[in-house]
């Protein structure tokens, strides 16, 4: 009899220890929104009209590929403009044809100067004048040439400006103005995500956030509409400090989706 009834203690000890270990299993899960690991606001630098639009919201966009242009015509003309004033060399070329003859007929003069006296001092100094003369202008056509170049250069820098591309390879999500529109440089027009790395994040109690580690990794279960898709997830962040009025621990842990099954803004969960 005693036997029995200390068989039936230690059965309960295994079932309540089973209990408490189910218990905390199931408080150690948590529910967090998924978010796509990049997702950019992107803007125009500067002020403008919309002329073209590129992409349709939904549409798979590359990195660099082109979403939205402004008008650029007068842009366009500057640049047209700055590359004609670059390219015209015609007086730079002719003053450094001209010191290089003068530079000849110089040095031909200090030679006979020097050896017959057939060229006068007055006719050689002349010729000295007229190519420190000639070497001057060419000089500072060349200083003029640099200068120009970085104005062209500039102008360029600006018309591409006027052209809005994707800094990521994503989907573009969200397209705000319309053709025509008119849109202020810094204000949000395109939203590009790229879902292939996501992430959860979670808020947790500081007990339980103090068990994760940067790095490890951990299951995770995601609420697709009806499905559910089972991952695994590696812990990228937790906040070394806890949020004021919650008194809760922010923590991300990043998953692969190069499926693109997962659609961020459901719900997931995180066990450990």
């Amino acid at each position: 009899m005693i036997k029995h009834m200390m068989k039936n203690a230690v059965t309960m000890v295994v079932f309540l220890a089973a209990l408490t270990l189910s218990i905390q299993a199931t408080a150690a899960s948590f529910e967090g929104i998924v978010r796509p690991a990049y997702e950019l606001e992107l803007a125009f630098p500067i002020d403008g009209v919309v002329s073209n639009i590129f992409m349709k919201e939904g549409d798979r966009v590359s990195k660099g590929g082109k979403i939205l242009k402004l008008n650029d015509t007068l842009q366009k003309l500057e640049v047209d403009r700055k590359k004609q004033i670059y390219d015209d060399s015609a007086e730079y070329e002719s003053n450094k044809n001209n010191m290089e003859i003068i530079k000849q007929l110089l040095d031909s003069s200090k030679d006979l100067y020097e050896k017959t006296g057939s060229v006068s001092l007055d006719e050689v100094n002349s010729l000295q004048m007229q190519y420190h003369t000639l070497r001057g202008r060419v000089e500072g056509h060349e200083s003029k040439k640099k200068q120009e170049l970085i104005e062209y250069e500039l102008a360029k820098e600006v018309l591409d400006r006027y052209l809005l591309k994707s800094p990521i390879s994503g989907i573009v999500t969200q397209i705000k103005p319309e053709e025509g529109e008119w849109v202020k440089a810094g204000k949000s027009v395109v939203m590009v995500a790229d879902k292939s790395v996501c992430y959860v994040e979670i808020n947790l109690e500081e007990k339980y956030a103090l068990t994760l580690k940067k790095g490890k990794v951990i299951p995770l279960s995601i609420n697709q509409g009806a499905d559910r898709i089972d991952k695994k997830g590696r812990v990228i962040f937790v906040s070394p400090v806890a949020d004021k009025a919650s008194a809760l621990v922010r923590v991300k842990v990043e998953f692969k989706n190069e499926d693109g099954k997962v659609t961020p803004g459901v719900l997931a969960s995180i066990s450990f």
